[in-house]
């Protein structure tokens, strides 16, 4: 019981945000909000429209909130909220190039037909070598290092 409980309570935190004054209740169906200060039960519930088609020029989606409950007088009729788009960039993965002298390797990938076109063309995967023990040095590490010890 004590768990749900918390649960309950973390699930209620994380779905509140502030914002001018204002607290946001989020869930599945609905946006509640509610003035943090002053009137008292001052309370406006919105019904969630559909997210809009991404803007490529702002990079953001919008949604309508249309009041369903509330003092028609205190309570804005529609209210909107915006997000970040997320870029549909797929990329066609190219081969690992050799170890370099600064011990990286790296791989081009060129953006795949049918992804967003505001994507970059072709990207650059760079990342440290998995370093293999050469012939003749000692090998690095703990594991290394133990097998040293035994020999």
């Amino acid at each position: 019981m004590m768990k749900w409980l918390v649960f309950f309570t973390v699930t209620i935190l994380v779905a509140c945000v502030v914002a001018e004054g204002e607290v946001w209740e989020e869930d599945d169906h609905e946006v509640l909000i509610r003035s943090e200060r002053g009137a008292k039960n001052q309370e406006c519930r919105y019904a969630k429209g559909g997210w809009s088609e991404c803007d490529s020029k702002t990079n953001q989606r919008s949604r309508t909130l249309t009041l369903k409950k509330g003092n028609q007088t205190s309570c804005e009729p529609t209210k909107t909220m915006q997000k970040k788009c997320k870029k549909a960039c797929r990329y066609e993965k190219g081969n690992w190039a050799e170890c370099n002298a600064q011990g990286q390797i790296t791989r081009s990938d060129k953006l795949k037909q049918g992804s967003d076109p505001s994507c970059e063309q072709k990207r650059e995967i760079t990342k440290k070598c998995k370093s293999k023990p050469v012939k003749g040095q000692p090998a690095k590490g703990k594991k290394a290092a133990r097998r040293n010890n035994r020999n």
